[in-house]
């Protein structure tokens, strides 16, 4: 994982590119369907608990992320833009058990909400999965935050 300085203000943008050998169609569904993003997405040792799926422009997935011997923490995505197989464009953050923004339990400065771009391309039965990630509506401190995180 890399961040990727295209922007001409010196801000950063994290950039991931991951290539799998199955068709773009098979790695859609892993993004667009809940019984499929529950067994892949949060962070290593977690389990994910769905509390609302709705993949529509404007829906919601509101998620818990269960750890064993600690609390449970809760995101969201706000879909934004779908535009099926190629993009999908959402707000995450962490949220509330409501699916209200909540601050990350671990900073006070990371960015309230980020958005993500993933896009879809297949060749020869490959599919090349990008996902972008940045800071959206944040203030100096939330910024500063996530440059810092990319340049690490």
């Amino acid at each position: 994982m890399a961040a990727n300085d295209e922007k001409t203000s010196g801000e950063s943008v994290f950039e991931m590119t991951r290539e799998f050998k199955a068709p773009r169609n098979r790695m859609w569904k892993a993004w667009s369907e809940a019984d499929q993003l529950k067994h892949w997405w949060g962070p290593t040792g977690c389990t994910i608990g769905i509390s609302h799926f709705e993949f529509r422009l404007g829906g919601f997935f509101h998620y818990a992320m269960k750890f064993e011997g600690a609390p449970t923490m809760w995101g969201r995505f706000n879909y934004r833009e779908i535009v099926t197989p190629e993009r999908i464009i959402w707000l995450n953050s962490f949220s509330n058990e409501k699916c209200g923004i909540a601050r990350a339990p671990f900073s006070e400065f990371c960015p309230l909400e980020i958005e993500n771009t993933v896009t879809f391309t297949e060749r020869a039965g490959t599919t090349t999965i990008v996902l972008r990630a940045e800071p959206f509506g944040e203030t100096a401190e939330e910024r500063k935050f996530f440059d810092e995180l990319c340049s690490s």
